[in-house]
């Protein structure tokens, strides 16, 4: 079962977030004080990990203060649920009212069949536990009893399968010596509540949870010589399990716990190969703890079984390296197949740029009242910058796109490509790109949508420019699934998206920029940069009409080696230089890019 949208409202600055879709890994990009916080505290405690309840007093609106005498029973956080495939089935399984005779007699119930578009409807309010209803795809709630299910049987089933939600924030464990039996005593004083505790102690005993090792046991063996020696069992049992179960989560390098008892005292120790000898936790760097509070918390709340679980994650990686950040989204990603993942950052690096869709820009209103916006899409600059970093944009740069007419396209060699093939057209008094288009090259064709909804977000006068290949066509599809051009439209701002066959007429089923040019011009500028001798002849028919992959693939079977199209490109380049007119290019360039200039300059409604 996953999260796939939910509203909070009536919560700190949140009047109405509206409803907010959730994707499998999910960023939320926000200046500080914007809300994300209180985002994710309210959406926590629709099915908390450890249990929590709204409090009036810290969490009503204080625009309504005087309001907050009439909160009890006010809406917080609702969700909508979607059934994996199977459940369903398992709810109506469980939950089928049983049919009884007069004597109590049971009769075998007939299980109904569930119908098509059925969601789990969560909701919390203000004085209230957590309620669970049906409700259809329109979002109209369906009455149980018409399903033949008792009420009773599905709030349990709810209870039991929904996802836990887990909230991890900085600077929440410090990793330092404690007092057992202090904490104990905290414990008792709160009544067994675990959320009245501050989150260093309630990490302790989750550690001590894991271990299977009981506070009030552990303590009182720490009385007797008998019982301290026990102790070492446990507290051996819990390291390696606590070392296996982190270890599954940090790539960066192998770790060893080590927790250490000395009467009432624990200490936890974390020895890794680049040190190699154990050091105490709290003399860890922050973003080290904070991954070691991540990983136990996870632990715990998906069971051991890194499962059905909904992740919100407060800045994570802020105090990780690079690459530890990009380990981090490796991560996420991997724990998306069985869970749900959402995290607030302020890291250009920890947006990936590959998914668009799953961005949300946190912004705030002229009342300071949060608001989402799905893509990346706002007028505020904070979050912004965040984008335009994450793209290598300078504020300058981006400045200047903005009062351009801007042309997507895929990488480096296909500016420069395009601007040599332009200029040898334009000084021939034949038709070159205009000069009022400017390129932009994305990193790969993967990054093409981030760049194109960055672009429509900050309403510039755009289109993208893509190879008709896999890659090209995949990253088409999702710009047409995240409605980037209806959104364009919505702002009176056109969106184009140009397919390199087609605007350059050239006849084959895939096309590159390479495919500009000659099939057997491109396989000599191959031959002289890998001192080769291969014909047309010998490059496979594999189903696919692109020139560089019919080489790679016969560079691999014959000579063992990669096809690096930058070293091809130096190549290209020796050429480009010798030629001076439009007479000099192979045969059929010309007239392939004299088209694509015609279909680019038209698109932009700019002479040609």
């Amino acid at each position: 079962m996953r999260l796939e949208e939910f509203c909070i409202s009536n919560f700190r600055n949140i009047i109405d977030s509206g409803w907010i879709k959730a994707t499998d890994v999910t960023a939320f990009v926000g200046q500080n004080e914007a809300g994300k916080s209180n985002l994710f505290e309210a959406l926590y405690c629709l099915h908390p990990f450890v249990e929590t309840r709204y409090n009036p007093d810290e969490d009503w609106p204080v625009d309504d203060w005087k309001g907050k005498k009439n909160c009890n029973g006010m809406r917080v956080s609702q969700a909508y649920f979607e059934f994996d495939e199977g459940e369903a089935e398992a709810l109506f399984e469980f939950a089928t009212e049983v049919v009884t005779e007069e004597g109590s007699s049971e009769l075998e119930a007939e299980i109904a069949t569930p119908p098509d578009g059925l969601r789990l409807f969560a909701h919390r309010n203000y004085g209230y536990d957590t309620g669970f209803d049906l409700h259809d795809r329109e979002g109209n709630a369906i009455e149980v009893s018409d399903l033949g299910l008792s009420k009773d049987k599905v709030l349990e089933w709810a209870g039991e399968r929904v996802p836990r939600f887990v909230l991890i924030q900085d600077y929440e464990f410090s990793g330092a010596q404690v007092e057992l039996n202090e904490l104990k005593k905290r414990l008792d004083e709160a009544g067994g509540k675990r959320h009245k505790l501050s989150t260093d102690d309630q990490t302790i005993l989750i550690i001590l949870d894991l271990a299977e090792i009981d506070l009030d046991d552990f303590v009182e063996k720490g009385s007797s010589a008998e019982g301290r020696t026990l102790r070492q069992f446990d507290k051996r049992a819990a390291s390696a399990y606590l070392t296996q179960q982190f270890q599954k989560l940090w790539k960066q390098k192998k770790v060893k716990f080590d927790i250490d008892v000395d009467g009432p005292t624990l200490n936890i120790f974390a020895e890794d190969e680049a040190i190699g000898f154990p050091v105490r936790l709290n003399r860890r760097s922050t973003g080290f703890r904070w991954y070691v509070s991540f990983a136990w918390k996870f632990t715990h709340a998906s069971e051991g079984d890194f499962e059905n679980c909904t992740i919100l994650l407060e800045e994570p990686g802020i105090h990780l390296h690079y690459s530890g950040q990009r380990d981090l989204l490796g991560v996420f990603e991997d724990l998306s197949a069985t869970n749900t993942v959402m995290y607030t950052t302020h890291l250009s690096s920890m947006v990936d740029q590959a998914n668009p869709e799953r961005v949300r820009i946190i912004e705030t209103d002229g009342g300071h009242h949060l608001r989402v916006t799905h893509g990346v899409v706002s007028s505020q600059a904070a979050p912004m910058a965040v984008i335009e970093s994450a793209l290598g944009l300078t504020p300058d740069l981006s400045g200047m796109l903005g009062n351009r007419k801007v042309l997507i396209v895929e990488g480096g060699t296909d500016a420069l490509i395009i601007s040599k093939l332009s200029g040898l057209l334009t000084r021939s008094g034949r038709v070159g790109m205009s000069d009022h288009i400017y390129m932009w090259p994305a990193q790969t064709s993967t990054k093409v949508p981030m760049y194109a909804a960055f672009a429509i977000g900050q309403l510039w006068d755009a289109g993208v420019l893509l190879d008709a290949d896999n890659a090209g066509h995949q990253a088409r599809e999702k710009i047409k699934d995240m409605n980037l051009k209806d959104y364009a439209a919505q702002t009176g701002h056109e969106f184009r998206v140009l397919m390199l066959d087609k605007a350059a007429g050239v006849k084959k089923t895939d096309v590159a920029i390479e495919d500009l040019f000659p099939d057997e011009w491109f396989l000599e500028c191959v031959n002289r940069a890998y001192g080769l001798a291969l014909r047309l002849e010998d490059l496979p028919e594999d189903g696919s009409t692109l020139i560089a992959k019919r080489v790679e693939i016969a560079m691999k079977q014959r000579q063992g080696r990669d096809l690096k199209k930058k070293e091809v490109l130096v190549e290209m380049l020796k050429e480009f230089d010798g030629w001076t007119t439009v007479d000099d290019l192979p045969a059929g360039t010309a007239a392939n890019a004299e088209n694509l200039f015609k279909k680019v300059n038209a698109a932009f409604g700019v002479e040609s």
